[in-house]
């Protein structure tokens, strides 16, 4: 069984380093690369804290349940929004002693999954219609995670982005910006299919009501740190630098906010940054990123409540859960 000094020399961090990250220390500031690189390594050689392991020593598992999830560990590291969601779910599993079997659908497929015999399943990510289909049929107790689905007997999980969305525009408007961008990030099922992005929906419908709204000031890309810079910097080349920008994840406003720097253009003075996700890392750039708390942790422990309670009580009828969003204001648009 992996132990903390096995990590510690993967990835060339001190014992302490890597044993306060860990533990989840809050006092305890690092960065977020290193943060990620010391998680990541751990989860690779399956390392589990020894109070968990004394704690599965004395009772007996009692569930195994599955996480199906589609992306891998260096795009977590890109973009760790979900890695965040996934890690909230394993924590809470070894909290109550569910044995959790991580399904990683490019290297597993649906036939993998019939063959594990499991109680229940979490998907998260981004599913069509019909991969959600599949996974009912192998599997009666599902709960999806940053999935809707209308399903009648499928558990949803949600971050409320609509809400979020609107309590942005609201808070520019009141900062007297009235020229709004917005910057997004594709997103594609594994089977393919280009998924609406419910942020980018909630904009556009609340620009034209606003009778403000301009196809031209919406900008895709994918959603990473070069993707964001590489969209900035051709705004800024154009010269069509609007008053704010909307950035669909703290991922892509860095990028952002790069590009802005390189070409000493002032956030907030010339123009404002607000984005999703409230990633460690969004606290130390320069300047400080305004962004919307999805709370992560809250999203992963209620699937699984969720889910427990679905087994237990073979619920039937879905339970549909949106966790409410918090914008936390800071220097990129104060």
């Amino acid at each position: 069984m992996a132990k903390i000094k096995d990590i510690a020399d993967l990835t060339g961090f001190s014992i302490t380093t890597v044993s306060r990250v860990l533990n989840q220390d809050k006092n305890f500031n690092v960065s977020d690369e290193t943060r990620l690189k010391i998680m990541a390594t751990a989860e690779k050689l399956n390392y589990v804290p020894l109070s968990k392991r004394n704690k599965s020593s004395k009772k007996n598992i009692t569930l195994t349940i599955g996480l199906v999830y589609w992306y891998s560990v260096a795009e977590e590291i890109t973009d760790p929004y979900y890695m965040s969601i996934r890690l909230a779910i394993e924590n809470h599993c070894q909290l109550h002693n569910i044995n959790l079997q991580k399904i990683y659908l490019p290297m597993k497929s649906f036939d993998d999954i019939s063959a594990m015999n499991l109680d229940g399943l979490i998907a998260l990510g981004k599913y069509s219609e019909e991969e959600i289909q599949t996974l009912h049929t192998l599997n009666q107790h599902l709960v999806l995670v940053d999935c809707y689905s209308k399903h009648y007997n499928i558990d949803v999980v949600m971050a409320d982005l609509k809400e979020a969305t609107k309590d942005i525009i609201s808070y520019l408007l009141d900062l007297e910006l009235k020229k709004i961008g917005f910057i997004c990030g594709i997103e594609k099922t594994l089977d393919g299919q280009e998924l609406l992005d419910i942020r980018l929906t909630t904009y556009i419908n609340q620009m034209s009501k606003l009778k403000s709204f301009n196809q031209n000031n919406v900008y895709l890309g994918a959603f990473t740190a070069d993707s964001g810079y590489e969209i900035m910097s051709e705004i800024i080349k154009q010269g069509k630098l609007l008053d704010a920008y909307i950035v669909a994840s703290d991922a892509m406003a860095i990028g952002c906010l790069k590009a802005l720097n390189e070409n000493n253009i002032k956030v907030p003075d010339v123009v404002s940054i607000i984005s999703y996700d409230n990633i460690s890392l969004s606290q130390y750039t320069i300047p400080s990123l305004t962004t919307i708390d999805m709370n992560t942790k809250h999203m992963g422990e209620t699937a699984l409540d969720l889910l427990v309670e679905r087994i237990n009580n073979d619920r039937e009828i879905a339970k549909k859960v949106t966790i409410p969003t918090r914008l936390i204001k800071r220097a990129s648009s104060l």
